[in-house]
C-alpha cells in the first residue's frame, strides 16, 4: 500500500487538469498571479475577484476546486462553495483553507507555465 502526501495528490490532480486543458495565455497569466493575490489580498477577496472576471478565471477556480477535492482538503467543493467557505469559515478553518488553496495554486501555476502556448512572432 502506497501512502501519498496531500502535496503529491495536489500535484497529480493539477497535472491532470492542465493536461486536459490547453491553457490560453490569459489562463497562464492568471495562474501566475493567483498565488500572489492570495498572499497579498487574502483568499476571500482573491476568489471574489476571480469570480467577477471572465471565462479563464472561472476555469481556473474549477481547477483549484478539483485539486482541493483530489487532495481530500474539502469534499465536493465547487467554485461557488469555495467562495462561500472563504467568506463564512471561522478563522482557523479559513487559514487552513487559504494554505491549502495556496499550495494547490502553486501546483497549477507550475504545470500551466510548462503548457503555456508559444509566443507569437512579432
Amino acid at each position: 500500500m502506497t501512502i501519498r502526501t496531500n502535496s503529491q495528490k495536489m500535484a497529480q490532480a493539477a497535472y491532470q487538469r492542465i493536461l486536459q486543458r490547453c491553457p490560453s495565455r490569459e489562463f497562464v497569466s492568471f495562474a501566475r498571479m493567483f498565488p500572489s493575490f492570495i498572499h497579498s489580498c487574502g483568499l476571500a477577496q482573491t476568489i471574489a475577484f476571480a469570480r467577477s472576471k471572465g471565462e479563464h478565471q472561472e476555469q481556473y477556480l474549477e481547477d483549484i476546486a478539483a485539486v482541493l477535492n483530489a487532495a481530500g482538503c474539502i469534499d465536493g467543493i465547487s467554485p461557488e462553495s469555495l467562495d462561500n467557505a472563504a467568506r463564512d469559515y471561522p478563522v482557523p478553518a479559513y487559514i487552513r483553507l487559504s494554505r491549502n488553496t495556496f499550495q494547490a495554486a502553486g501546483w497549477l501555476k507550475r504545470y500551466a507555465e510548462v503548457k503555456e502556448p508559444p509566443k507569437e512572432s512579432e
